[in-house]
C-alpha cells in the first residue's frame, strides 16, 4: 500500500478508533488517502481491545507496508480534549520529527477517542500544521 509521494499533496489526518471492532475503516482511510505513516498519539499504545494494541497496528500496518510509530511524547495526560504532553520538552522534540515525516509522506495521527472533536489529536494536528502549513483532516 505504500505510494509514491508524486502527484500527492501531503496531508495530516487525525482518527480516533473508539469502540470499533476490526480495522475496515481505518484500513479504508489508509488507502484512500495514500498514508505512508501512522502515528500513534497515545501517552500508552493499549486500548480495551488487543486489536488496537500499538503492537497489533505496528503489525498491521508493516504488512501493507506502511510506517508504524508510537510517539507517547504526544499522549494527553489531561484527561479530556486539552492537550497536555507527559513532558513538554519531549512532546516538542517529537513534534519536530513529526512534522518532518510529514513534509514527504501523508501521516495520520491515531488516537482512542472516535471524536475528534473530543480529542486532544486535533490539538497536535494544529501544531503540526503550524510548523508545516500541512493541511489537516479530521476523519470520523
Amino acid at each position: 500500500m505504500n505510494h509514491n509521494a508524486e502527484n500527492i499533496e501531503p496531508l495530516i489526518l487525525t482518527f480516533g478508533y473508539g469502540n470499533r471492532k476490526n480495522y475496515d475503516e481505518f484500513l479504508k482511510y489508509l488507502e484512500m488517502f495514500h498514508v505512508n505513516c501512522v502515528v500513534d498519539v497515545r501517552s500508552s499504545p493499549r486500548a480495551w481491545s488487543r486489536k488496537w494494541y500499538g503492537t497489533a497496528i505496528d503489525k498491521l500496518c508493516n504488512s501493507i507496508n506502511v510506517k508504524y510509530i508510537s510517539q507517547t511524547a504526544l499522549g494527553n495526560t489531561s484527561g479530556n480534549k486539552n492537550w497536555i504532553p507527559p513532558n513538554q520538552e519531549e512532546a516538542t522534540l517529537a513534534l519536530l520529527e513529526i512534522a518532518q515525516i510529514g513534509q514527504k509522506e501523508t501521516i495520520l495521527l491515531l488516537c482512542a477517542e472516535l471524536q475528534s472533536a473530543k480529542c486532544h489529536r486535533v490539538s497536535v494536528a494544529n501544531q503540526l500544521h503550524e510548523l508545516t502549513g500541512i493541511a489537516v483532516k479530521h476523519l470520523e
